[in-house]
């Protein structure tokens, strides 16, 4: 989670384009990736040992208080920045939705998935693959239909059904592999496979040579070669200092609050400050306000339910 939340945060990185730094912006996306298939593990265990009821319960106070508290925040300080104001609204598409942290693609998604989960969670169990298969035959109908005349339009309601779509795959999957409780050494191997075509597939959109439905076959590959790419952070994770591994533990832990907090922080930083200081002073100092904030975030909203209970 602490990579993955990683990888996204250098995606939004507006400050350089200096390697490795632009590897992110070809391949950082895919921490969104990681972050759903987790999220799809980990909602098994709770949807295992919980009542609907109280799985819901527990998703509303995860979610919902961040949102708003993130959001309400935000919003305030996109109205008191007079003269940027247009600058950030085109960027960041801020409005008063923002209160709700709904200017977020990823939130919109992320409810409908919470929502949907319990029925998903019963129909892997009874049907396993074939869900599977019908869940990635609506991905490839969003894919030539819905999604090309979307585009990246996220806020109207084809929007946010088509950017859900687009992630339900692989957060199918993970939940598919969370009520299994393991991968098999072979699906390993094969999910290497798909993980070098989904690279490959990512080399080609780069390319002229890119045409109609490659994004879909990228995607599809990606859902299956995410196990690999998730050994291969674990890999990783294991030859890193230890102070290395908390900073990560951090990220991980503060995953939401830090994906709520640190575009917009980014933004504000690039418009107000690019002109005066040096990139390599601005991405650290964009780093650390979003990780205070994160963390100002979290501790004030463990206090208040601790304070509510």
């Amino acid at each position: 989670m602490g990579i993955s939340m990683l990888s996204i945060m250098l995606f939004h990185q507006y400050f350089t384009s200096a390697i490795p730094f632009n590897y992110f912006h070809n391949f950082g996306y895919w921490g969104v990736d990681i972050f759903m298939y987790l999220s799809g593990m980990g909602l098994v265990t709770s949807l295992e040992r919980n009542s609907n009821v109280v799985y819901y319960k527990r998703r509303f106070k995860r979610l919902f208080p961040s949102c708003i508290l993130c959001g309400t925040t935000k919003y305030f300080t996109f109205l008191i920045m007079g003269t940027s104001v247009s600058v950030l609204q085109e960027g960041l598409k801020i409005g008063v939705w923002s209160i709700a942290s709904l200017d977020l693609w990823f939130i919109h998604s992320i409810i409908i998935l919470y929502v949907i989960s319990p029925l998903l969670y019963h129909s892997l169990c009874n049907w396993g693959k074939t869900t599977l298969f019908f869940i990635l035959t609506i991905f490839f109908i969003n894919g030539f239909t819905l999604r090309p005349l979307v585009g990246y339009d996220w806020l109207s309601i084809p929007g946010v059904i088509s950017w859900t779509i687009e992630r339900l795959p692989v957060f199918t999957a993970g939940m598919f592999v969370g009520i299994n409780k393991k991968l098999s050494d072979k699906t390993i191997n094969i999910s290497y496979l798909f993980l070098f075509i989904a690279i490959s597939l990512r080399l080609l959109r780069k390319t002229e040579m890119s045409f109609l439905g490659i994004e879909a076959c990228e995607y599809i590959s990606l859902t299956f070669g995410i196990p690999a790419l998730i050994v291969f952070c674990i890999i990783v994770i294991k030859v890193l200092p230890s102070y290395v591994k908390c900073f990560l533990n951090f990220m991980g832990s503060y995953s939401l609050e830090l994906y709520l907090t640190h575009e917009f922080i980014f933004w504000v930083l690039k418009i107000c400050l690019e002109d005066k200081y040096s990139p390599w002073i601005l991405l650290p100092s964009a780093f650390f306000l979003s990780f205070v904030a994160a963390f100002i975030c979290k501790l004030t909203i463990n206090k208040l339910l601790i304070q509510h209970e």
